[in-house]
C-alpha cells in the first residue's frame, strides 16, 4: 500500500476512535437497568411429561398439556365455567362439618379443605343450561380431602336427583375422586348403598342420568354412582379403577401393565361409552342432551330430503334384465360384494346428528357391531348396525362381519335404553352370522342371541330392521327380531351359509348353487313367504320415505 492509502486508512481509524469514544460517553450516562424480579410460579410443569408452559398457555389450553395431551385436575368452578352457561345457580345448603364416628383430626383437616378450595365439600351442583339445555350438574373436586365420598357427598347427590325427579331435569355428574372417606369409615360405606339406590329410583322414574369420570375416579365412587349411567363418558388418560394401582402393589405383591386401569383401557373394555376431549366435552353433552330433551314425536323428512334417493354409486352396468335373470347364488354374490353399499353408509344416508356408544358393559367392545343415538327426519332414534370393513386389514380385524357374544349384548344394551326413553330402533344388518370361535363359545354366544331374542319380541318401542347384504343364521336373527323386516333387492337371508348347507345336507359343498336355490334364500322368497315386508332396490329409492312412515303408523299404534 502507498502512502496515500495509509494516510487514508489512518483517518479512518481515527473517525471510528472517537465515535466509539463519544458513544462509551453516552452509554455510562444511562441509568442502570432496574433487575426484573421473575415470579417463581410463573411456570407450572406437566406432571407427566415434565414440559413447563406459562399460566397463560395451560388457561388458553384449558388446562391440557400441549406437548402430551395429559388433562390436568379441575376444580368445581373452572370445571364449570367451562361446561354451564353463564347462568347457572348453586343449588346445595351451605355444608356444616359433622363427625359421625368423632375421628381424631379430621375436623381440622375439613376446615384446611374447606379454607384452601373454591368448594364447600367435594361435590357441588348447580341448576343451569348447557347450550340452553336445562340440567343439573354436579362436579367433584379432588382438592377437598381427594373428592371422597362422606356423609354429606351422599346427601347433596340424593337431594340433587330428587330435585330432577320432580322436575324432570337430566343430572350429569363429573366424578373424581379418591373413593370412601375414611375418616368416615362405615358411615361412608352405606353412601356407596344410599346413592346407589336414589340412582336407581330417578333412573326408573325416565330420568337421564350421564356420568363423566375424570382423574381420578376410584374405589367407592367407581363402585356406585360413577358407573351407573346411562351414558359414561370420561377424558383421556383418566385412572379409572375400584382397586387403585397401589392398593393392588401392596395387596397382591403384582405389577400393573402399562396403560392398565386407563379410559383407554376401559372403553376397550365396554366399560366406557366415549372418551372425549376437554375441548369437545360441551359440545358433546349438549348433543346427548339435545337427543334426549327432544319434543319431536314423528319423523318429518322434507319434500328435498324425499327425493333424494341415492346415497352413492351401485353397480349401474347390471341391467333390470340381468338382475331378474340372477340365479339365487348370484344374489348371494352380489350381497357378499366387498364393495357393495355397506350399513354404515346406509345409516349416514337416513339419519344425522349420530352419536356412537360403544361398550356391553361387561367384557368388551366389540367393533363388528356399532350402536348409538341420532335423529331419523329430527326424531331421535336407537341405531345398532353390522360391519364387515372396508379393505382387509379392517375386515381381518372384524373377523369379516361376525360379531363376538359382546357385541350382541352392547345391541340389547342400547335398545334397553330405547325402551326406557321410548325411542324407536333401527337396525341395519350386513353379517355372515355370529363369530364360530372358542373365545365366543366361553363367553357365552348361544345365551347373549337368546337373550337378544326375548328381549326383542317385548319390545313395546317401535323396531325396524334392513338387511342391507348377508343376513346369515341366528347371528343375523338376534337383530332383526323387529316389528317390520326390510330387505334390498339382492340382500339374502338365510338359516347358514349355502357352502354349510351343501356340505350338511349332501357333503358336497360343490353343490352350493343347487343348495341356495332350494334354501329360498333372496328377498323375494323372503317376500313370498311374508318373512320381509318390503324390498328396495340397491339405490335405496323409497327408503327414506317407506322407513319414515312405517316409523309414524308404528308411533300411533303402539301409543294407542
Amino acid at each position: 500500500m502507498n502512502e496515500k492509502g495509509n494516510r487514508i486508512m489512518k483517518d479512518f481509524f481515527n473517525i471510528r476512535r472517537t465515535q466509539l469514544e463519544q458513544m462509551d460517553k453516552l452509554t455510562r450516562l444511562r441509568a442502570p437497568a432496574k433487575k426484573k424480579e421473575i415470579p417463581a410460579n410463573v411456570f407450572t410443569a406437566c406432571p407427566k411429561c415434565g414440559k413447563s408452559f406459562t399460566h397463560q398457555v395451560w388457561d388458553e389450553n384449558l388446562y391440557v398439556c400441549p406437548e402430551c395431551n395429559k388433562h390436568l385436575r379441575l376444580g368445581v368452578k373452572a370445571r364449570l365455567n367451562l361446561i354451564m352457561d353463564a347462568d347457572y345457580e348453586f343449588i346445595d345448603e351451605p355444608a356444616e362439618f359433622r363427625n359421625p364416628i368423632d375421628f381424631p383430626g379430621y375436623e381440622e383437616k375439613w376446615y384446611k379443605a374447606y379454607d384452601n378450595t373454591d368448594a364447600d365439600e367435594a361435590i357441588m351442583f348447580v341448576k343451569g343450561n348447557i347450550s340452553q339445555q336445562s340440567c343439573i350438574v354436579g362436579v367433584m373436586d379432588t382438592n377437598f380431602l381427594m373428592g371422597s365420598l362422606g356423609s354429606i357427598v351422599g346427601e347433596r347427590i340424593i337431594k340433587a336427583l330428587d330435585l330432577a325427579t320432580r322436575e324432570r331435569l337430566p343430572v350429569i355428574i363429573f366424578t373424581a375422586s379418591g373413593g370412601a372417606r375414611m375418616q368416615e369409615a362405615i358411615i361412608s360405606l352405606m353412601q356407596m348403598r344410599y346413592v346407589s339406590d336414589a340412582v336407581g329410583k330417578f333412573q326408573r322414574a325416565g330420568g337421564l342420568y350421564i356420568t363423566v369420570m375424570t382423574d381420578p375416579t376410584t374405589g367407592g365412587v367407581t363402585a356406585s354412582y360413577a358407573s351407573l349411567g346411562n351414558i359414561i363418558l370420561t377424558e383421556p388418560g383418566t385412572l379409572i379403577a375400584f382397586a387403585g394401582p397401589r392398593v393392588i402393589r401392596d395387596t397382591i405383591k403384582q405389577e400393573l401393565p402399562e396403560g392398565f386401569q386407563t379410559a383407554e383401557h376401559l372403553e376397550k373394555r365396554g366399560f366406557i361409552d366415549r372418551i372425549i376431549e376437554r375441548k369437545d366435552m360441551k359440545k358433546s353433552l349438549t348433543e346427548l342432551l339435545k337427543l334426549h330433551n327432544s319434543k319431536q314425536i314423528k319423523v318429518e323428512f322434507s319434500d328435498a330430503d324425499l327425493e333424494k334417493t341415492m346415497c352413492l354409486k351401485v353397480d349401474t352396468k347390471s341391467s333390470e334384465q340381468e338382475l331378474d335373470g340372477l340365479t339365487a347364488f348370484g344374489r348371494v354374490k352380489k350381497a357378499r360384494d366387498p364393495d357393495r353399499i355397506s350399513p354404515k353408509q346406509v345409516l349416514e344416508f337416513l339419519c344425522s346428528d349420530i352419536f356412537e356408544l360403544r361398550g356391553d358393559r361387561l367384557y368388551g367392545d366389540d367393533r363388528t357391531i356399532c350402536g348409538g343415538l341420532a335423529t331419523l327426519g329430527g326424531l331421535p332414534i336407537t341405531y345398532i348396525y353390522t360391519q364387515k370393513g372396508d379393505d382387509l386389514e379392517s375386515r381381518i380385524k372384524l373377523n369379516f362381519g361376525m360379531p363376538h357374544p359382546e357385541g350382541y349384548r352392547k345391541a340389547r344394551r342400547l335398545m334397553q335404553e330405547a325402551e326406557i326413553f321410548g325411542r324407536p330402533i333401527l337396525t341395519i344388518i350386513d353379517t355372515p352370522g355370529a363369530y364360530p370361535g372358542i373365545g365366543s363359545e366361553n363367553r357365552g354366544m348361544g345365551e347373549a342371541l337368546a337373550q337378544n331374542l326375548r328381549f326383542m319380541s317385548a319390545l313395546k318401542t317401535p323396531t325396524i330392521a334392513l338387511i342391507t347384504g348377508e343376513a346369515g343364521s341366528g347371528g343375523a336373527i338376534a337383530l332383526a327380531c323387529t316389528d317390520k323386516l326390510f330387505m334390498l333387492e339382492n340382500a339374502v337371508y338365510t338359516i347358514l351359509s349355502p357352502e354349510g348347507f351343501a356340505t350338511i345336507l349332501w357333503k358336497d359343498v360343490s353343490k352350493v348353487e343347487e343348495a341356495s336355490a332350494n334354501m329360498r334364500l333372496t328377498a323375494q322368497d323372503m317376500h313370498d313367504l311374508k318373512v320381509c315386508d318390503q324390498i328396495f332396490p340397491d339405490d335405496l329409492t323409497g327408503l327414506r320415505e317407506a322407513i319414515a312412515n312405517t316409523f309414524n303408523r308404528l308411533i300411533e299404534e303402539k301409543a294407542n
